[in-house]
């Protein structure tokens, strides 16, 4: 089995996710995973997929762009061979560190250098700005803490950076913020 991922990025409509996804079952391909969003009218995805002996990344590639060229979707794509998941050599616990307060030019660059001295991975981030023309900041970021690090320390690092800013910064374990969220849920 061949596995790649596919990159689409571009204008938004109603049916891309259709018309994505069937071209690459035209091609052979069997998704395997996707993550996928819009964020200011603008399609971004990513699609694992795998297929037995189909055309290499710059043919699958080409065939995609035709495909969507002819179905009238403006979207860019890239095609890639799979690589091996990034994998700690150390155990890893999942958290949820968020951060909030005023909105400032390098806030994100700001608590991710924290991650990367401790070499802490980050699975996801989403960023939340300005809602109703406020300039408030809220940040969520899942992330893998591996079992060396010392958490107090983390606290306190992401704390001393987040007061620098005046924001609010929390980390929880992702079970604990899990089932805070799931108050009522049945």
């Amino acid at each position: 089995m061949q596995k790649y991922t596919a990159s689409f990025l571009g204008r938004d409509c109603p049916g891309v996710v259709a018309t994505v996804s069937a071209l690459l079952g035209e091609a052979g391909c069997n998704i395997v995973e996707v993550s996928q969003t819009i964020l200011l009218g603008q399609f971004a995805a990513i699609f694992a997929v795998e297929t037995a002996a189909g055309p290499g990344p710059e043919a699958l590639r080409a065939r995609l762009e035709q495909g969507l060229a002819e179905a009238g979707v403006d979207l860019s794509v890239l095609v890639r061979p799979a690589q091996k998941e990034f994998a700690s050599a150390l155990r890893c616990e999942p958290f949820v560190v968020s951060v909030d307060g005023p909105d400032q030019p390098g806030l994100i660059a700001l608590m991710s250098r924290v991650f990367a001295r401790h070499q802490i991975n980050i699975e996801y981030l989403k960023a939340i700005l300005g809602e109703e023309g406020t300039d408030h900041a809220l940040f969520v970021f899942e992330v893998q803490v591996p079992e060396n690090v010392d958490l107090g320390r983390l606290r306190r690092e992401l704390a001393c950076e987040a007061q620098s800013r005046s924001l609010r910064v929390s980390v929880q374990h992702r079970d604990i913020f899990e089932a805070v969220h799931r108050v009522g849920a049945t």
